[in-house]
């Protein structure tokens, strides 16, 4: 199949909070706890929320195609920021320029963190309800066959996360997000399967992106950051440079431990039809990691009482997906990764994609490969996976 004939999906982009989100789509009587839009230290705009500490700025979400030396995490207003980043209608023309056919949608984090780390049970629905609302209604409107949505499952238990379900499945969702445990456990427990029945039942692939916090470790991190004030912010500080290199070793750490809970956990032979994806994790460092839980299968089945009928990677090959931005050495691996289990994606519009040449990119580190599985790894599983 020739480049210009491959139907490029992109696995993970986000959506930057348009500044009338809140007041749009959130109840009134919410809104004195919504998300502000506030002004950083630069006269750029940003987002103070009740993840703590100062105002989070847009900068870093809000510039795709920006030259890198005049890329900045401050000073950022939303008149700068590409209006694809907030309107779907303007994202479209963004996909048609980069030559991307559609895109699976994920939240914005601190969005999402300021409503699921919350105490108060009606304002996370609120909260919740108030962004999938958007999502479906305004953002994905102008054309839902390309821009496609998951809907935000709630941080308030089994029976609000399986209601959840239901609800994504009516309103035309393709598959949902988790951010914590489903039944609101610190730790992955069989109080989480009716959850897992309910996406089984529903045919709606669950994914995570990068990790799982339980609403009480997001409730303990505001603490934490309130009480570190604007350290993150400051650019000197460490954290701030951690900020800057991206902290992907951080990134396999969390998703490793996820993973493995699930794959050694039974979860799969109790709902053999269940589809887990694992987004923006990379790839590159899955083989090795296969490899290893598949060791210590082997050399613990007999005396461990494993849950388990078979060796990790079938489980993985079988029911697990993941996706990458950039990621030669998953390519190099693929055939270990699983081509079947492996996903594109940019990151729009996040600092990390490289718009408006993602064909460009493809061509540059897939060349390479046979046009079958570069159609697989850059659309084909994708479509599969969410039924595109």
């Amino acid at each position: 199949m020739p480049q210009s004939a491959q139907r490029i999906i992109d696995a993970d982009c986000h959506i930057l909070e348009p500044p009338d989100i809140w007041t749009n789509w959130l109840p009134e009587r919410y809104r004195d706890k919504a998300p502000k839009l506030v002004k950083d230290a630069q006269g750029g705009d940003a987002w103070l929320t009740g993840v703590g500490g100062d105002p989070d700025p847009i900068g870093l979400t809000a510039t795709p195609g920006m030259p890198f030396d005049e890329f900045r995490w401050f000073g950022v207003t939303y008149e700068e920021a590409r209006p694809g980043c907030y309107n779907g209608a303007a994202r479209l023309e963004d996909m048609n320029i980069d030559g991307v056919h559609a895109e699976v949608l994920f939240p914005p984090q601190r969005t999402m963190s300021h409503f699921l780390g919350d105490d108060d049970d009606d304002f996370v629905l609120a909260g919740v309800e108030a962004y999938n609302n958007f999502l479906f209604e305004d953002f994905c409107a102008p054309d839902p066959s390309r821009l496609i949505g998951l809907a935000q499952i709630p941080s308030l238990g089994i029976d609000t996360a399986v209601d959840g379900v239901r609800k994504a499945k009516a309103r035309g969702a393709k598959g949902v997000l988790i951010s914590n445990w489903p039944s609101g456990n610190g730790s992955l427990s069989r109080d989480d399967d009716p959850f897992w029945a309910a996406a089984v039942d529903e045919g709606l692939p669950v994914s995570i992106h990068i990790n799982i916090i339980s609403r009480a470790q997001r409730a303990a991190g505001r603490k934490a950051a309130a009480k570190a004030g604007n350290a993150l912010y400051d650019m000197s500080s460490e954290a701030t440079r951690a900020k800057a290199i991206g902290g992907m070793s951080h990134v396999f750490s969390m998703a490793a431990g996820n993973i493995t809970s699930m794959l050694f956990t039974g979860v799969f032979d109790r709902f053999p039809d269940l589809q887990v994806c694992w987004i923006e994790t990379g790839v590159g460092w899955l083989p090795h990691f296969i490899e290893c839980l598949d060791d210590r299968y082997w050399r613990n089945r007999g005396w461990g009482d494993l849950p388990i009928q078979h060796p990790p990677s079938y489980y993985w090959y079988r029911n697990n997906a993941a996706s990458f931005i950039t990621d030669r050495s998953g390519i190099a691996l693929r055939h270990q990764v699983g081509i079947d289990n492996m996903m594109w994606s940019s990151d729009y519009p996040h600092h990390g994609n490289d718009w408006p040449y993602s064909r460009k990119v493809i061509e540059e580190t897939m060349n390479a490969i046979p046009e079958a599985e570069k159609a697989k790894i850059t659309g084909g599983n994708a479509a599969r996976i969410w039924n595109i």
